[in-house]
């Protein structure tokens, strides 16, 4: 198992009997899951059969296949389980808006979401209007920054003013060097230049942040 700050971070949220993990790739929050005892059992799902066979083969070594259900699914397509909670990272906030979509069209969102999307958090937050948002933190990853967010159904989400950074809930030492780089790197681009007004209200958040 990779030892990874963004793994590590979605592995303590992720808490239930039964979960379900979206996208499992090589299956690292399936099985780390199983041996961390976060979950009784879990459903590792994923478009790639290849990706499932990875994770697979890592539950095995691991000696948790008995309690690894594998899933060739698009999103919560192909499952009928009963599932606790869900993970859904490192799927962009689209990818992971239109996985909940359907999700919803077919009766199958679970009480609680982890999600970490790579890019589009913004849209994604938007888009979690009506779930109670638990928390929503950044974690950084090597030279990159990741929300964790997490949402239970029923909710009024997120305040405008929130959509582009998030909560920080609870605060993190990783959220301020975001805050304080993303800074940097706008003052830097536009020196010297007016910002368009999509980036001049985004800059005006951060000094807000500050």
């Amino acid at each position: 198992m990779i030892p990874d700050p963004r793994l590590c971070a979605i592995l303590s949220e992720a808490d239930g009997k039964v979960l379900c993990d979206v996208g499992t790739d090589h299956g690292y929050i399936a099985v780390g899951a199983l041996l961390k005892g976060k979950a009784e059992r879990v459903v590792a799902a994923d478009v790639s059969e290849k990706c499932l066979a990875k994770c697979v083969a890592l539950a095995r070594e691991k000696g948790v296949e008995s309690r690894l259900k594998a899933v060739v699914s698009d999103g919560f397509s192909e499952i009928d389980d009963d599932i606790d909670v869900a993970v859904i990272a490192g799927l962009g906030g689209y990818e992971t808006i239109k996985i909940l979509k359907n999700a919803e069209i077919l009766g199958r969102v679970p009480e609680k979401l982890v999600l970490c999307p790579h890019q589009n958090a913004k849209e994604l937050r938007a888009y979690l209007k009506n779930y109670c948002i638990e928390k929503d933190y950044v974690v950084k990853s090597g030279t990159k920054f990741y929300p964790v967010i997490v949402a239970l159904k029923g909710g009024d989400g997120y305040r405008d003013e929130e959509l582009e950074f998030g909560k920080n809930m609870p605060p993190t030492h990783d959220f301020d060097e975001m805050i304080s780089t993303r800074k940097r790197v706008l003052e830097e681009r536009f020196s010297g230049r007016e910002m368009p007004d999509a980036v001049r209200r985004e800059y005006e958040e951060i000094l807000r942040l500050c």
